[in-house]
């Protein structure tokens, strides 16, 4: 089945899909991911690729859950009874009516929000152990579950749980990296690609709001700094579809996002004990809000004592830094998305833009050919105070090393030689370095002083073009 134009990217993820469509037995497959990542977009054209039954799930009782898959079926089989609102008894009619109607054949059905169904019916991944373990032995029944709820769709596999052991594939569908992103925005320069990317993330149901037409400001006042804004208090709700209580994970993102990077820190800003924000913290970081990053020299990273935290989305981290002050001020409404975005936001764009092209470049790293070596091992450094900091380490398997340092602006020679000193002091941490090669990433000029060290070879540079070849 070829891949629907309308699908940016995804390319491996529908490829694994067409595995377990084309696999002979039964599948059990897991899919999960932020909300507005894609999942639901790319399972509903898989499914109808597939000539499969598609159900998202919502938050409903039991006997509605049930009424809305039995219309759904019956959409799909032409099944007067069913569509006109006549629902299957129970879950094990259905699940035996579809088992039936397959007779043998292969028949995809994408159960997507899982853990909707499975909080309005808890004897759901019950019922299915059962179909799995005996019924479904000998059959070509694809069933996909599918989940936003990144730690109840995880929670489905634990040893105590019915579906423990059973899952034949997962799918773990992340945001599109920064390169991946620029390509809703063809045309753009590879600046401002790299700007929007550090506005709106890499989030697609984010991107696909985007007009490629208009310019970064006119997007951003549009959809952010507008009292209208598709993405104005996103931020804001983010957690409350997976919490009945978010107040203090709420206070731990806002905590980081005002540059509290240490557990220290973040305690301390949130006012409460350490062990009370563990629960919070380990919940954001299983649902990838925010990342935990260590030395890349670290023998421990799990216990490293030199973990810092950072926001893992783009979009949250600026609309923290620049959003959240104008809604709390009333801002928003007052002054047009414009004026908004050249007195407050512009002004202070290229301090946001710093960690973000440090990001960009690490994936870069982590993708390109055009590197003496093929890495291994790809991140950043820090000593033990943090005063001396490396943004992009790669190792090699032989021995290797690359050492990089980004500039969101022009880079300049004082920037390489604070790079060579700092190279001292990372060799002495990682052990077996053969050779390492100095790099400069700059996202908007080079001084013409660093021109000979390049052509000499001593240094390798990478501009914001470069990122984006």
């Amino acid at each position: 089945m070829e891949k629907p134009a309308e699908i940016n990217d995804r390319d491996a993820e529908w490829a694994e899909l067409q595995k377990i469509w084309r696999r002979r037995g039964p599948e059990l497959a897991f899919m999960l991911g932020r909300r507005r990542a894609g999942k639901s977009f790319l399972l509903a054209r898989f499914a109808r690729a597939a000539r499969g039954i598609y159900y998202q799930a919502t938050k409903r009782t039991e006997p509605e859950q049930l009424l809305r898959l039995s219309q759904v079926i019956g959409a799909h089989y032409s099944d007067a009874a069913l569509s006109r609102g006549v629902p299957f008894p129970d879950w094990e009619s259905l699940f035996g009516y579809l088992t039936d109607r397959a007779g043998g054949q292969p028949l995809l059905v994408v159960l997507d929000e899982f853990p909707y169904l499975s909080d309005a019916a808890p004897a759901l991944p019950s019922i299915i152990q059962s179909l799995w373990d005996h019924r479904w032995r000998e059959s070509r029944v694809k069933l996909v579950l599918s989940g936003s709820h990144i730690t109840a769709m995880r929670r489905l596999e634990e040893a105590d749980q019915p579906l423990y052991g059973r899952r034949t594939a997962r799918l773990d569908v992340r945001p599109f990296d920064f390169a991946e992103a620029g390509g809703f925005l063809g045309g753009w320069s590879a600046e401002d690609r790299l700007r929007a990317y550090g506005v709106f993330g890499g989030l697609p149901g984010h991107l696909a709001l985007l007009d490629p037409s208009a310019t970064l400001e006119e997007n951003v006042a549009e959809h952010l700094l507008s009292s209208a804004g598709r993405l104005l208090d996103e931020a804001q709700h983010l957690l409350d579809a997976f919490l009945a209580d978010a107040q203090v994970h709420y206070s731990v993102v806002e905590a980081i996002a005002q540059g509290e990077r240490t557990w220290r820190g973040i305690t301390g800003r949130v006012g409460k004990a350490g062990g009370s924000l563990n629960r919070a913290l380990n919940w954001l970081l299983d649902t990838r809000i925010v990342e935990r990053v260590v030395p890349i020299s670290e023998k421990k990273p799990a216990t490293s004592k030199r973990a810092l935290y950072r926001i893992a989305d783009p979009y949250l981290a600026f609309w923290h830094r620049f959003v959240s002050p104008m809604v709390s001020t009333g801002m928003i409404g007052l002054s047009s998305g414009t004026e908004l975005y050249r007195h407050e936001v512009e002004p202070r764009m290229n301090d946001h833009m710093g960690p973000v092209f440090e990001a960009a470049c690490r994936d870069f790293v982590r993708r390109s050919p055009a590197l003496p070596f093929r890495p291994l091992r790809v991140g950043e450094w820090w000593d033990a105070d943090s005063r001396n900091e490396i943004d992009v380490v790669a190792l090699g398997p032989r021995g290797e090393l690359l050492l990089g340092e980004c500039k969101w602006g022009t880079a300049l020679l004082d920037d390489v030689r604070r790079l060579q000193a700092r190279a001292d002091l990372i060799t002495t941490e990682l052990a077996g370095v053969r050779t390492v090669r100095l790099a400069v990433f700059s996202g908007r000029g080079l001084a013409a002083e660093l021109q000979p060290e390049i052509d000499a070879g001593r240094l390798l540079h990478f501009s914001a073009d470069d990122l984006f070849s």
